[in-house]
C-alpha cells in the first residue's frame, strides 16, 4: 500500500517521533511511503539521516488553507495514496479538505488530549472524513467520543509501542553511572523530557528538600520557540534549595538506556500527560515508576497497580514516594506486552489491510 505520513509541525516531541517511527516500522513490513514534512524541520532533518522518502511541502496556514489543499490533492491522486496518515490537530483542516471524496482514507493518530468540546460545524465535517481515529488509550477513546463528533466506529484503540530493545536486559546500573558521572552508593530518581514548567521539575526538586538521601537525574532541554529559559530557572532553584550537588543535569540523548539504566526510581512529574513514552520506556527498563494521577499516565500504570500515583504539583507526597519506593509495584513482562513493536505493528496492519469503516 501507498502511505503518506504527514506533519507541518516545525517541533520534535512526541508527536513528530512517534510519526517517524511509525513510518519506519511500515516501510519495514513492506509498504510504499514518504514523509510529507516541512523543509529544515527536525522531522524532516531526522527522516534525511535515516534515508526514508521525503516529500516537502510548506507550512500551511491553519484555517481555510484551499490552495495547500488543492495541491495536497493533487500529490495524493498522484502517488495512488491508499492512506494519508496525520497526529498534529493542525493539520487535520487540511487533510480533511484535500482527501474529501477521494478513497484516499484518512488515519489520524491522537497524541494529545481533547479537554474540550469541538463540535462546531467545521468541526463535525472535519472529523467526518476521518476513516480511522486511532487512539493510545480507553481514557482518551471516551474524551474523544464526550468532546468531538466522533463515531464508535471511528475508532480504534492501538497503544503507542517500543523497539524490542527496550525489553531486554539493560546494562549494568554501575556501567551507566560512570558514563553520565554520577557515584555509586547513592539513590538516583530520574525526570526525562523537555524543560518545560508543565512537566513538573520543580516538583521533582521541592521534594528533594523532604528527601534528604535522593539525588535527581534530570535530563533535556528547554522547549523549542519559547522565550523562557526553564532549564536556568530549574537550576537557580536547585541552588536556592542547597541541591546544588544532589541534581544532576544533561541535555537532551540521543538514546535514554543508559540513563534509566543509571537510576533507582523514575518520576513522571508532569502536571498532565497525554501517553508519556518516557513512562513506557522506563516500565520496559524495570524501573518503579512514580506518576502524576493525571491524563493518561494513571492508565500507563494500572491505576495504581503498576506503578505510585500522586496529586499533580504534590511534593510531599512524591517524596513520601521515593521513601518507600520498594513498595512500588512494577507490571509483569505480560502486562507490558501490548507496547511491543510486534503487537502494535500487528495490529495497525490489521488495520490497514482491513475494509473501509462503513457510512456512518
Amino acid at each position: 500500500m501507498n502511505l503518506v505520513f504527514l506533519s507541518s509541525s516545525t517541533g520534535w516531541g512526541g508527536l513528530e517521533q512517534n510519526l517517524l517511527r511509525y513510518a519506519r516500522w511500515m516501510l519495514e513490513s513492506g509498504h510504499d511511503i514518504t514523509i510529507m514534512t516541512v523543509d529544515g524541520t527536525p522531522l524532516h532533518q531526522q527522516a534525511a539521516a535515516r534515508h526514508l522518502p521525503i516529500t516537502l511541502i510548506h507550512r500551511q496556514q491553519r484555517h481555510l488553507p484551499w490552495r495547500a489543499a488543492l495541491k495536497l490533492r493533487k500529490r495524493l491522486i498522484a502517488r495512488q495514496t491508499d492512506f494519508i496518515w496525520i497526529r498534529d490537530p493542525r493539520d487535520l483542516p487540511l487533510v480533511s479538505l484535500a482527501v474529501s471524496r477521494l478513497t484516499c482514507r484518512l488515519i489520524f493518530q491522537q497524541g494529545m488530549q481533547i479537554d474540550r468540546p469541538k463540535k462546531k460545524p467545521w468541526h463535525r465535517w472535519r472529523f467526518a472524513k476521518i476513516d480511522h481515529w486511532v487512539t493510545p488509550l480507553k481514557i482518551l477513546e471516551a474524551e474523544a467520543l464526550q468532546n468531538t463528533p466522533l463515531k464508535p466506529h471511528q475508532i480504534v484503540r492501538i497503544p503507542l509501542a517500543l523497539e524490542p530493545e527496550w525489553f531486554e536486559l539493560s546494562e549494568e546500573q554501575s556501567v551507566a553511572r560512570k558514563k553520565l558521572g554520577i557515584a555509586n552508593g547513592i539513590r538516583v530518581v530520574g525526570c526525562f523530557g523537555r524543560l518545560d514548567p508543565l512537566k513538573g521539575q520543580d516538583m521533582l526538586l521541592q521534594a528533594l528538600e523532604t528527601a534528604v538521601d535522593w539525588h535527581a537525574l534530570i535530563i533535556g532541554e528547554n522547549t523549542a520557540n519559547t522565550e523562557q529559559n526553564w532549564g536556568l530557572e530549574l537550576r537557580a532553584q536547585a541552588k536556592s534549595r542547597g541541591l546544588e550537588d544532589r541534581v544532576h543535569w544533561h541535555g537532551q540523548m540521543d538514546s535514554l538506556h543508559t540513563a534509566y539504566a543509571a537510576c533507582d526510581v523514575y518520576a513522571m512529574c508532569s502536571v498532565s500527560e497525554t501517553f508519556g513514552m518516557v513512562t513506557l520506556e522506563a516500565l520496559a527498563s524495570g524501573l518503579p515508576v512514580i506518576g502524576t494521577d493525571s491524563g493518561g499516565t494513571s492508565e500507563l500504570l494500572g491505576h495504581g497497580n503498576q506503578g505510585a500515583l500522586i496529586p499533580s504539583g504534590d511534593s510531599v507526597a512524591l517524596a513520601h514516594a521515593l521513601q518507600y519506593h520498594q513498595n512500588i509495584p512494577r507490571p509483569s513482562k505480560q502486562d507490558l506486552i501490548s507496547y511491543h513493536k510486534s503487537a502494535a505493528v500487528e495490529s495497525w496492519l490489521k488495520l490497514l489491510d482491513g475494509p473501509a469503516r462503513p457510512a456512518s
